[in-house]
């Protein structure tokens, strides 16, 4: 019998999308297949990006749809991005969602779009497809070797041989990589450069780089102490703030030395009881090597980011203040300042202090905790999830320009060479900043990066405690509509723990995943045999690479931009007397020129969004959509709906502060780790 099909298909909206070249389906269903039909309408160009073609095909019919098997003829630009197609016959309909490219010379299986664990598949050519497809993929996306990631996480192979995954790659965004507002922004401050041509004052010349350039808020504000605090509480990494009952050992601070800094009456034993004192604390560098270097002309550089740390005192009016800090551990030559010594030597402990958090935050708070440890899951899916599989579905939005930008990130910043060399204080031949990283990762695990339990381990918590803490206040409504809406999708798939077992395809995403991504004792079960061990695990992949990393992303070029407010690199070592400092000697220990110039420019690019960007709550909704089910998508407008209510309360509170946090807004979190 002869049945006429309806196919609408949806070219993908970016530059670059669309396609000259002869596309051709062939329809696979349940009884069979038809002959190959060329999709082509007279006068009439085919295939532009971001249109949508219907054509009409008669064919034998072949059953319920399971596949449409596309061929792209080779030719010059043939490579098409297909986003969807949509097959209807009669009263029947089929959704086949794609989002990938279609490359020149190449055949693709599109599988039919319902979402389906494995095990309930009932037809052997979707069961063939289904392995089809990931065998492909476990071809394209290979593991780098065990050894050229030792104390990271596991990572995409990629080489000159075995470039990145077209799939994987930037869209043809033209003004939006990261490269492209590093080009940009150097540009800008270099038009610049005459107004600077006497000798450079990094303390007074910074501001002159802005004149192409917007100003950070903070460059007015900067020395004040209480700036100072509130950028442990709702800076760029907000992720440290400890309450402590008592002294770190080793931190020799009397109540003389206070004298004035705490409430009238109060001594630090009653400061500590009453749990008003917070501790920001850098150990982890302590160890790390520093850039050391003598170049051919014999001329030594070196490079500092101590392992400092800082008592913060929550005041009457409850507001922070910076009430000591530490350069180093060894109390024997390290003194502790606070805001009772001379002017220059306060300022140079608050600057060191904040050099010693960028350090920190460049290459644990943001590239390993959020970068390189989501990347293994983004692997491990592609590798072993199926279109179809539920899991895939709800993750692959969230996983977009994610091996990209590492890829990027690991040859443009990190590698040798890279500019980390150039300005980091942990960068240069010893890669201090891979070791800084590889001891972040030694010491974490994924449930370091779920919000609650963080808190409650560092004592921040209960508002009662810590009154203004805007990224716990703005972070954990985030994560309990992740989580709601991550167990909400899973729930109607798995009924019970047994649904889970048996899924294959979940069970070689696991095993994959912890045998090359990170070791079993990383993740919080040995073993996925449960349904909340997984909603747990997935909403926390979830909440790293859009909640978490926002937080510690996007104020980058207002953290860093004004360089004395937090260099990332020292080029004197640490005072170790009081009362000698002058103004010039902190210039010539912040950054130069030329590294103060890299900061600008690093800090401005990745706080930049992309302009295919798609945020948690988006405006008009989610390009991709991988679930066209009426529940799923009822799931999805119920999150949304507590994101439009959660950027409301984000709003209101806005409206009261001095300085407004507006990184977790949700409709300015990216879904995913994009820069």
């Amino acid at each position: 019998m002869t049945v006429e099909y309806k196919i609408k298909i949806r070219t993908g909206g970016r530059l670059g999308s669309g396609t000259d070249a002869d596309i051709s389906v062939v329809l696979v269903g349940s009884v069979g297949e038809s002959e190959r039909h060329k999709l082509d309408k007279r006068f009439h160009n085919d295939f532009e990006a971001g249109k949508e073609d219907v054509y009409t095909i008669k064919s034998q019919d072949v059953g319920d749809l399971l596949l449409l098997r596309f061929t792209n003829s080779a030719g010059f630009a043939s490579d098409w991005l297909l986003d969807f197609a949509h097959v209807t016959s009669g009263d029947h309909s089929w959704h086949f969602p794609h989002y990938r490219w279609v490359l020149g010379n190449s055949t693709v299986e599109v599988l039919e779009g319902s979402a389906q664990l494995p095990q309930n598949v009932r037809h052997v050519r979707a069961v063939e497809a289904r392995r089809a497809q990931l065998e492909n993929r476990q071809k394209m996306y290979t593991w780098r070797p065990a050894v050229a990631t030792t104390g990271l996480p596991g990572a995409l192979d990629i080489s000159k041989e075995k470039p990145l995954p077209k799939d994987e790659l930037y869209r043809n965004l033209t003004e939006g990589s990261y490269e492209t507002v590093i080009a940009k922004t150097l540009a800008a401050l270099r038009m610049g450069m005459p107004l600077l041509a006497k000798a450079w004052n990094g303390l007074v010349d910074t501001i002159d780089l802005f004149k192409n350039l917007e100003v950070p808020q903070l460059a007015q504000r900067w020395q004040d102490d209480h700036e100072f605090a509130r950028q442990a509480v709702q800076g760029v990494s907000p992720l440290h703030i400890t309450l402590i009952p008592a002294l770190p050992e080793g931190f020799p601070l009397t109540d003389a030395e206070v004298r004035g800094l705490l409430s009238p009456g109060t001594t630090l034993a009653q400061a500590f009881e009453a749990k008003r004192i917070f501790l920001l604390d850098f150990e982890i560098l302590d160890g790390i090597p520093m850039f050391h270097q003598v170049n051919k002309e014999g001329v030594e550089e070196r490079r500092w980011a101590p392992a400092s740390r800082c008592l913060l005192y929550l005041e009457d009016s409850r507001r922070l203040r910076p009430l000591a800090i530490q350069l180093g551990r060894d109390p024997a030559k390290d003194p502790v300042f606070t805001p009772n010594d001379p002017e220059h030597d306060w300022l140079a402990a608050k600057i060191y202090l904040r050099c010693s958090e960028g350090n920190t935050h460049q290459m644990v708070s943001h590239a390993l905790r959020t970068h390189f440890v989501v990347e293994p899951f983004v692997v491990a899916s592609m590798r072993n999830l199926s279109d179809p599989h539920p899991v895939y579905k709800l993750m692959r939005r969230h996983f977009r320009y994610t091996l990209a930008i590492n890829d990027g990130a690991r040859k443009g910043l990190l590698d040798a060479g890279g500019v980390f060399d150039d300005f980091i204080a942990t960068g240069g031949p010893d890669k201090g900043h891979i070791k800084l990283g590889q001891k972040g990762y030694s010491r974490w695990k994924l449930l370091d990066n779920k919000p609650r339990p963080d808190f409650e381990r560092r004592g921040v918590l209960d508002p009662a405690i810590l009154p203004d803490y805007p990224y716990r206040d703005d972070a954990l409504p985030l994560w309990d509509a992740l989580e709601e809406f991550v167990s909400n999708v899973l729930s109607h798939f798995y009924k019970t723990d047994a649904d889970l077992v048996n899924d294959t395809e979940m069970q070689a995403w696991w095993k994959d995943l912890t045998e090359h991504g990170m070791p079993v004792d990383k993740l919080p079960c040995a073993e996925l045999t449960r349904v909340k061990d997984l909603v747990d695990i997935l909403t926390t992949v979830l909440y790293t690479g859009s909640v978490h990393h926002a937080a510690v992303n996007y104020l980058q070029y207002e953290h860093y931009a004004f360089v004395p407010n937090a260099p990332l690199c020292m080029r004197q070592p640490p005072p170790t007397q009081k009362g000698l400092l002058k103004e010039k000697d902190i210039s010539e220990m912040i950054p130069s020129k030329s590294q103060t110039l890299w900061q600008v420019a690093i800090g401005r690019a990745l706080a930049s969004f992309g302009e295919d960007e798609e945020f948690l709550l988006n405006e008009g909704g989610w390009r991709e959509t991988y679930f066209h089910e009426p529940e799923f998508l009822a799931i999805r407008e119920r999150f949304h709906d507590r994101l439009r209510a959660q950027l409301a309360a984000v709003n209101d509170r806005n409206a009261t502060r001095e300085v407004p946090y507006t990184v977790l807004q949700p409709n300015r979190i990216p879904c995913g780790i994009t820069v």
